[in-house]
């Protein structure tokens, strides 16, 4: 039988543990992001970013389905899911987890820390206390938290083309 041609390497998983950033968020990501934080308000918002480290490429706003939502989140289970599977279909990662603070600082609290379900990977937080939105991005550890550099993009792609379409 002929050798057939190694087929493309796979990219090597995303590893949030020694991303040290800058994330690159395309404006219209950032702008889509921001307006569903403002939407939502006096919630508090959910949802994913997408892509290839370091560059999002996908948008993924999620309903927030916590009884207390002025003042917590919990995503909804099947958007979640949806939204995984449509970034597995598109060979991405999730790279960014974001959510509002409409009544405190773009910085974790205490219940963002006990709530992390997703070890290193990196936390936009969007504060609505001023205008414009505040928007940092952080890792978050047990007890701690370290501020990762981003940066908005020029790139204008708020989501990449499924594979086959």
């Amino acid at each position: 039988m002929p050798a057939s041609a190694p087929g493309p390497r796979p990219r090597p998983a995303f590893d949030p543990e020694g991303f040290e950033g800058p994330l690159e968020i395309p404006r219209t990501i950032l702008a889509a992001m921001v307006d569903h934080c403002l939407r939502e308000n006096p919630r508090e918002c959910c949802g994913l970013l997408g892509g290839v480290p370091p560059r999002a490429s996908s948008f993924h706003p999620l309903r927030n389905v916590a009884p207390t939502a002025e003042t917590r989140y919990d995503a909804d289970p099947r958007d979640l899911i949806e939204a995984v599977v449509d970034l597995r279909r598109r060979d991405a990662e999730i790279l960014a987890i974001y959510h509002s603070h409409p009544r405190w600082e773009a910085v974790p609290s205490r219940t963002d820390l006990d709530q992390n379900h997703y070890g290193a990977v990196p936390r936009i937080i969007v504060s609505l206390l001023s205008s414009p939105p505040v928007v940092r991005v952080w890792r978050l550890g047990r007890d701690d938290f370290q501020e990762i550099p981003w940066t908005p993009t020029d790139d204008e792609t708020l989501h990449d083309p499924p594979a086959g379409e």
